[in-house]
C-alpha cells in the first residue's frame, strides 16, 4: 500500500495506549526496557499530570516515541493509531501491552515466538486470574465469550478481551481502514472476531494478570457495557451472511487439530473455569444432581468432538480385539457415549473428594500396606500413575490417613490455578499440583527435597512429554507398540527412592490398587537402555491389566498408539536427561 515503509517478515515494536495512567506507567516502562525493542506510546488525551510523565520518561529514554491525541477518544482509536503508526515506521507486529502493569510482561517473548512461527496469526494471551480479579468483571467475560462463539461458530478464540496481544499490523491496519472497529472497552473483542472473519488465525499463550491494589481502571461499567452489548449484536447480525466461510474455517480448524500428532496440542475440557463452575453447581444441586446435568453436557461435546470419538472408538476396539480376537464386535456410539460419560463423573468424583464428600467407607483398598509401611518409616515415594481412572481420588486417600502429603507433577499452564479451587473447596486439602514444562534435573531437586521429608510424588507415566516428544520408548500395549514417556521411569531413578504403582477404578465403590514396583529404580550408566526398557515394559503390562478391568475409565482421547512427533520408533534410545545425577 502506497505510503507504507515496506516491513521486514518479522520486525515487532511494542505498542501502549494511555489514558490517565501516568502514576503507573514507569514501573511498566521499566519492565519492558530489558527486552530492547522500540515502544510506541500513544496517549488518549491524558491530563496533564499524565502528559508531564510522558514527557519526562520520553526526553530520558531513547527507545520510546510519544504520539499525542488531542482529546480522549478511547482504547480502540489510541491502538489503531499506534499500529498505523507502527505501519508507517516499517514493523510487522505490535505487542499491545496495558500501561498499568496488570499484564506478565515477561511472556512477552513468548508471545513473540508463537507471532515469529505464524507471521500471519493474531497471538494473544489467554488470562490466569488470581484472587485480584473483580467477580463483576470475570462474568463478563463468560458472557462475552459465549457471544465470540456464537459470532464465530468456533471455541477457536478461547479469551477475547485480554489486551495483552502481537497484532499483525498490515492485517489490523488494512481491516481499520476498511471498517469501523469499536473505539473503547469493545475493541479488544470487536477487531479480534473481525479478523477471524478474514481468516486470520488466532493463537493463546495461557499467562498471568493481576489488577494492582493501585491500578486505574478506565472500563466505565454502564457505558462500556452497553457497547459491548451493541457490538455484539452488530457481530451476530453480521454473522448470518458469513455462515458459509466460517464452516469451512470450522472445517480447517478440526483438520489442523486432527493431524495433532501429539496429546497436548489437544485441548482438554476441565480448566479453571469449568473447574470453578463445576464446584458451584456442585454445592447448589449436589453429586447427583451434577450427574444427571451431565448428559446434555456430554451430549454436546460427544457430537462436536469427533476426533475424541475417534479414539474412543479406536481403544474399545483394540481392547475387545486383545480380549476376544479379529472377530470381536466393533464398539457403537452408544458405548462411545459411556465412554465420554465416565469421563464427566470422574470429574464430578474429582470435585466430591476436594470436598471431602468421598471418604473411607466408599473406597476399597488393595495394596495399601505398601503405603502405611513407608509412612511408618517416614519414608517418601514415587507414585506411578496414569490417565486410567481417577487418581484425583487420591485426596480421599489422603484424607483417611493423616500426615500423608501427596504431591502430583501435571503438564498444565492451569495446575496454579486447579490448585486456588482446591484450596477454596477445601483449604485442609494435602494435594498440591505441580506445574512443570520439562522433566529437568531443576524438576528433579525439588521432588528429591519432598520425597527426603518423607512426601509421595504422583508421576502420571503413560503419556509422553509434551516438550520432548521424542524421548520414549515404544512397547506393546493391548497387541501394538505403543510410545510411553522415558521421563517418569528417569525420574523415579535419579530420586532413589521406593516407586509404586497406584491404580483408582470405580466399580460400584472406589477400588484403588497398590503395588510395589521397585524398592529403588537407580539405572547404573552402563545398563540404563535396556533397565529403562524392562521398567517401561512392565508399567505398560500392569496398565494393560488395569485398562481390560475398566476400558470405559480410560481417558486419553487421542490416537495412544501413534508415535509422538521427533520419536525414535525403535524405542532403542534413553534420552539425554538419563545421564542428569542429583547429589
Amino acid at each position: 500500500m502506497e505510503g507504507h515503509a515496506e516491513p521486514a517478515a518479522h520486525k515487532p515494536c511494542l505498542l501502549i495506549p494511555i489514558y490517565n495512567q501516568g502514576p503507573l506507567i514507569g514501573a511498566t516502562i521499566e519492565r519492558l526496557r530489558d527486552l530492547g525493542l522500540p515502544c510506541l506510546i500513544v496517549d488518549d488525551g491524558s491530563d496533564a499530570a499524565t502528559a508531564e510523565v510522558l514527557d519526562a520518561l520520553v526526553a530520558r529514554e531513547p527507545w520510546l516515541a510519544l504520539r499525542r491525541l488531542p482529546e480522549n477518544r478511547g482504547k480502540g482509536v489510541a491502538a489503531l493509531t499506534g499500529i498505523a503508526w507502527a505501519r508507517e515506521l516499517g514493523y510487522s507486529h505490535a505487542v499491545q501491552v496495558d500501561a498499568d502493569g496488570q499484564h506478565a510482561l515477561e511472556d512477552i517473548p513468548a508471545l513473540l515466538e508463537l507471532s515469529r512461527a505464524e507471521p500471519g496469526a493474531l497471538v494473544s494471551a489467554a488470562p490466569i486470574y488470581d484472587d485480584s480479579v473483580p467477580r463483576s468483571r470475570l462474568y463478563g467475560r463468560y458472557i462475552t465469550h459465549f457471544w465470540v462463539w456464537v459470532e464465530t461458530l468456533s471455541t477457536a478464540i478461547v479469551d477475547s478481551m485480554c489486551g495483552f496481544r502481537v497484532y499483525p499490523v498490515a492485517a489490523s491496519d488494512d481491516l481499520a481502514r476498511e471498517h469501523p472497529i469499536g473505539r473503547r472497552m469493545d475493541f479488544d473483542t470487536d477487531i479480534m472476531v473481525r479478523l477471524y472473519w478474514r481468516g486470520v488465525p488466532v493463537r493463546f499463550l495461557r499467562s498471568r494478570v493481576s489488577y494492582p491494589e493501585n491500578g486505574i481502571s478506565n472500563f466505565a461499567p454502564l457505558a462500556d457495557n452497553a457497547r459491548i452489548t451493541l457490538m455484539h449484536t452488530k457481530l451476530v447480525l453480521g454473522m448470518p451472511l458469513r455462515i458459509p466461510m466460517l464452516l469451512r474455517q470450522r472445517r480447517a480448524h478440526r483438520e489442523d487439530a486432527g493431524s495433532a500428532a501429539h496429546w497436548s496440542q489437544i485441548r482438554e475440557s476441565g480448566a479453571y473455569v469449568g473447574m470453578w463452575l463445576m464446584a458451584v453447581a456442585y454445592r447448589l444441586i449436589g453429586r447427583r444432581g451434577l450427574y444427571l446435568l451431565l448428559y446434555p453436557v456430554i451430549g454436546y461435546f460427544f457430537l462436536r468432538n469427533g476426533q475424541a470419538r475417534a479414539a474412543s472408538r479406536q481403544f474399545l476396539s483394540r481392547v475387545r480385539a486383545f480380549e476376544q480376537g479379529a472377530g470381536a464386535p466393533a464398539p457403537g456410539l452408544k458405548d462411545c457415549f459411556d465412554h465420554f460419560m465416565s469421563f464427566g463423573r470422574s470429574i464430578v468424583d474429582r470435585v466430591g473428594s476436594w470436598k471431602g464428600d468421598i471418604n473411607r467407607e466408599q473406597i476399597i483398598y488393595n495394596g495399601r500396606e505398601h503405603l502405611l509401611e513407608l509412612m511408618e518409616r517416614q519414608q517418601g515415594a514415587v507414585l506411578l500413575s496414569s490417565h486410567l481412572g481417577n487418581i484425583e481420588l487420591l485426596r480421599a486417600m489422603a484424607g483417611s490417613s493423616p500426615g500423608i502429603k501427596i504431591n502430583v507433577l501435571v503438564f498444565a499452564a492451569n495446575a496454579q490455578s486447579i490448585n486456588r479451587v482446591m484450596k477454596k473447596i477445601n483449604p485442609d486439602s494435602d494435594i498440591e499440583l505441580i506445574p512443570i514444562t520439562a522433566v529437568d534435573p531443576g524438576t528433579a531437586i525439588l521432588l528429591k527435597e519432598k520425597v527426603a521429608a518423607g512426601e509421595f510424588v504422583v508421576i502420571a507415566a503413560d503419556r509422553t512429554s509434551p516438550t520432548a516428544p521424542e524421548k520414549s520408548v515404544r512397547v506393546p500395549f493391548l497387541g501394538h507398540d505403543a510410545s510411553f514417556p522415558q521421563g517418569a521411569f528417569v525420574l523415579a531413578g535419579l530420586l532413589q527412592c521406593p516407586v509404586l504403582l497406584v491404580f483408582c477404578l470405580r466399580r460400584g465403590k472406589y477400588h484403588f490398587f497398590i503395588e510395589q514396583f521397585s524398592d529403588n529404580m537407580a539405572m547404573p550408566r552402563a545398563r540404563r537402555a535396556r533397565l529403562l526398557r524392562e521398567h517401561i515394559t512392565r508399567y505398560a503390562l500392569r496398565l494393560q491389566h488395569y485398562a481390560q478391568m475398566a476400558p470405559e475409565q480410560w481417558f486419553n482421547f487421542y490416537d495412544f498408539w501413534a508415535p509422538p512427533p521427533g520419536s525414535d520408533t525403535s524405542g532403542a534410545g534413553a534420552g539425554s536427561l538419563a545421564e542428569t545425577r542429583i547429589d
